[in-house]
């Protein structure tokens, strides 16, 4: 057809949900419960840039580094154990991997290595696991807590390499988190340094919505429609049906600054930037000021929905919005499983 309608065809299963917080360090629950980021938004209304003082602090330390052709061996390691798991946070995942068709690894800050592992291959390890959707096995290995390590050895030798996400936080604040790139150089495994990537905006709008008129997923799409550089205010409703929220009590600002960041980010690091948000807003005196951070997952991570739910390897999209206001925080959480 020359002129399909898209516009009809159906949006894809979302679970979403929004809750109140009087403060972060309740809002930061949810952020708590999973270990792998890879981007965040910070959206400031009423500034040309986002203020110095937190990009600063969304840069400061979070240098990661990506190792290449990895075997899984090296993480049940002596030296490795007492160096790296025992004295400090380690987050590790695998890099380039889709969890739906391929074989996956994890290294969680609790000290587990979570390996999610095709049926096939499986069956020729000779390890215990639990059986998952899809045709896969989860095993679970304590690392704090190692038995039979030369025949756990010789069974994870015959698993392919991987190339890994890493970022170490250590226990004492003299020993350098790149300790760990140091390491694996010594090793012999290929080793290379990824710094945070930056990216500024400053788009042209007439006003800035309020919270108390806009609901969360309203604004939640306009803040990504300003992300995307789209346009806010379509000619050609075929094209895009898309308008903007009303507000009655809208800031009277034209200017709004945005800062996308990417890379790889801990709950650690985005707590401290959430805190540096929170006073930032509580010191601005507009009325209906607000700033808010959007924090997005790793599609193909261990993830966990809920408390109630297991935390498991899962091709997904999730999004966690937190508005901060004066009011308190909104925190609006939206996610999608990519297959079922």
């Amino acid at each position: 057809m020359l002129c399909p309608e898209v516009f009809n065809f159906p949006c894809p299963k979302v679970v979403s949900s929004s809750k109140n917080y009087e403060n972060c360090e309740a809002a930061m629950k949810t952020i708590k419960m999973n270990y792998f980021y890879k981007s965040l938004i910070v959206t400031c209304p009423d500034e040309m840039h986002v203020p110095n003082f937190i990009e600063e602090m969304i840069t400061e330390d979070t240098d990661y580094y990506k190792i290449t052709k990895c075997s899984v061996t090296e993480f049940i390691d002596v030296n490795f154990i007492d160096n790296f798991v025992k004295k400090g946070k380690l987050y590790c995942i695998t890099a380039d991997k889709n969890c739906v068709v391929q074989n996956c690894a994890a290294v969680t800050p609790d000290g587990v290595l979570t390996l999610h592992i095709l049926d096939f291959v499986f069956q020729t390890l000779g390890l215990e696991g639990k059986k998952q959707p899809h045709n896969y096995f989860e095993i679970r290995i304590d690392l704090k807590n190692l038995r039979h390590t030369d025949k756990l050895y010789s069974n994870l030798c015959k698993l392919e390499t991987f190339n890994f996400f890493v970022y170490w936080e250590p226990n004492n604040e003299d020993v350098c988190p790149s300790s760990i790139a140091k390491y694996f150089y010594d090793k012999n495994v290929n080793v290379t340094v990824c710094p945070i990537k930056l990216k500024h905006l400053s788009p042209e709008i007439e006003e800035v919505p309020a919270l108390e008129d806009v609901d969360s997923d309203e604004m939640t799409e306009w803040i990504g429609m300003l992300a995307h550089n789209a346009d806010l205010n379509p000619t050609e409703n075929y094209i895009s049906s898309y308008s903007q929220p009303e507000s009655e009590h809208a800031l009277k600002t034209t200017r709004i600054a945005l800062l996308i960041s990417n890379g790889m980010f801990t709950p650690y690091h985005l707590e401290r930037i959430c805190k540096k948000i929170e006073e930032y807003v509580a010191n601005r005196e507009l009325n209906n000021f607000w700033a808010c951070v959007s924090i997005q997952s790793f599609e193909n991570s261990l993830w966990q929905w809920g408390p109630s739910s297991p935390r498991m390897f899962q091709a997904h999209d999730s999004t966690c919005n937190l508005f901060f206001s004066h009011a308190g925080i909104i925190e609006y959480s939206i996610g999608q499983i990519k297959y079922s």
